[in-house]
């Protein structure tokens, strides 16, 4: 998803900076299953919330650490779209020993990376060149038209895609997102990645507030995390804690507008 925010300006600016800086790759040691996206433009104080958050990693849509690079913490870089589809890029990545990248960002939506299949697919070897482990696009809609296109075309090409890194914004069922996550899993028979996800009302505005409390949001964080930590192809997950401002997903931030912990943002560290 991520709120819209000048991204090619912040993607060509991050090509310049990792291929002129040196990127830090973050713990040594394999971390944990959960994680975090902060967008640096919208958090400020993204550091107070990665350290608030106990993330085992986290990402910023970006190709590039933020500074002051928090060491504690992998970072894992994105190739966000064509405009930072780079050799360069991938290959400082490579050098400094990052192993993991996930690639485009919701190509299948108007307002994110935006790439039919054909052009993703010609982008596409540029990111197997590193030899990075690399996750596939992360749409929509993971079980949709677009992904199945793409997957089917990796097959076809001898392409590689080492994991799929999927979204998901619905209601508080928790058997229905636990059975889709499976489902996507079993059909490109693939380890996953839950890059973003949270309890969302598409309808809530400032006129209508969002059906699901901050009370059923918690609930359903209690039942699902732990459940993504024992499903073994479930490598790792990302809640998405949007501004607090943003009417459909503003019950499920993990902050408040100081930046400290709520009772979710708690219960996600406790995890």
């Amino acid at each position: 998803m991520r709120l819209e925010s000048n991204r090619r300006a912040m993607l060509q600016a991050a090509a310049c900076v990792v291929a002129s800086s040196a990127a830090v790759r973050g713990a040594e040691e394999k971390p944990g299953k959960k994680g975090i996206g902060l967008e640096l433009k919208s958090n400020p104080d993204w550091r107070k919330k990665l350290l608030g958050a106990k993330a085992d990693w986290f990402y910023t849509w970006g190709a590039t650490p933020p500074e002051p690079v928090v060491s504690s913490v992998e970072f894992v870089p994105m190739i966000w779209g064509q405009w930072s589809c780079n050799p360069e890029i991938l290959k400082v990545l490579g050098e400094k020993g990052f192993d993991t990248v996930l690639g485009f960002n919701e190509p299948d939506q108007y307002n994110q990376a935006k790439l039919s299949v054909e052009d993703a697919l010609r982008l596409w070897p540029i990111l197997m060149e590193s030899g990075i482990r690399l996750g596939s696009p992360a749409c929509v809609h993971a079980d949709g038209e677009w992904m199945d296109a793409f997957m089917k075309g990796v097959k076809k090409k001898g392409y590689r895609v080492d994991f799929i890194a999927m979204h998901s914004y619905m209601g508080d069922n928790v058997d229905f997102f636990l059975d889709r996550v499976e489902q996507i899993h079993r059909y490109y028979k693939k380890p996953i990645w839950i890059t973003e996800f949270c309890v969302a009302d598409w309808e809530a505005c400032a006129d209508r507030p969002n059906l699901y409390s901050q009370d059923k949001v918690l609930k359903f964080m209690e039942t699902v995390l732990p459940q993504l930590e024992k499903r073994d192809y479930v490598e790792r997950y990302a809640w998405y804690s949007s501004p607090y401002y943003y009417h459909p997903l503003n019950t499920s931030v993990l902050f408040n507008a100081d930046g400290t912990a709520n009772k979710l943002g708690d219960l996600y560290a406790s995890i």
